[in-house]
């Protein structure tokens, strides 16, 4: 595993804007769960017509699903990651749980090595420093989070370069950024 946690002062705002816009709307207004965001999923999974099934899922519930459970899709494991995900906000401050996230959030795998942050993504996709990334760079990694292997712009750049097009489109619908940006 390659990982260098950084403290969230040294993460650009883009990348801390870029990453609540398009994994977590409501971040800062929920308390470790979203009953908005899993009422929608199981709607969209019922009715919807989508390839793929939406787990509604908050920043602070991948992180504790990341780094306390397993993978395992159950509604024991789902239960189980509810309560942590209340019991770490309760705990925490928003801000501690997304320094947290940044660091930890799995990001590829490069050779033998899994790419853990945004730290080492900057330094792996744009051979930066996080702290030198631009807005379309924080959008491309913030999108990389969803299917790592999937949207890689090392597998996939034309794919990578829509995705960040979203996100990018998600930013401007929550106010991080104007039209124009």
């Amino acid at each position: 595993e390659k990982r260098r946690d950084v403290p969230l002062s040294v993460i650009p705002p883009v990348v801390v804007q870029a990453v609540p816009a398009i994994e977590d709307r409501r971040f800062y207004d929920h308390l470790g769960i979203d009953p908005i965001g899993i009422a929608s999923a199981a709607v969209d999974n019922v009715f919807g017509k989508k390839k793929y099934l939406r787990s509604g899922s908050t920043i602070t519930q991948q992180f504790v699903k990341n780094t306390f459970l397993t993978p395992e899709q159950t509604l024991k494991r789902k239960v189980s990651e509810w309560f942590m995900s209340i019991a770490l906000e309760r705990r925490l401050t928003k801000e501690q749980i997304l320094t947290l996230y940044l660091n930890d959030v799995p990001l590829g795998q490069r050779g033998s090595f899994a790419i853990h942050g945004v730290q080492e993504a900057a330094r792996l996709f744009f051979a930066k420093d996080v702290t030198n990334l631009s807005l379309s760079e924080a959008a491309t990694i913030a999108r990389v989070i969803q299917s790592p292997s999937r949207l890689s712009p090392f597998n996939n750049p034309d794919r990578a370069k829509d995705r960040r097009n979203v996100v990018l489109h998600a930013m401007s619908d929550s106010g991080f950024i104007t039209d124009d940006a």
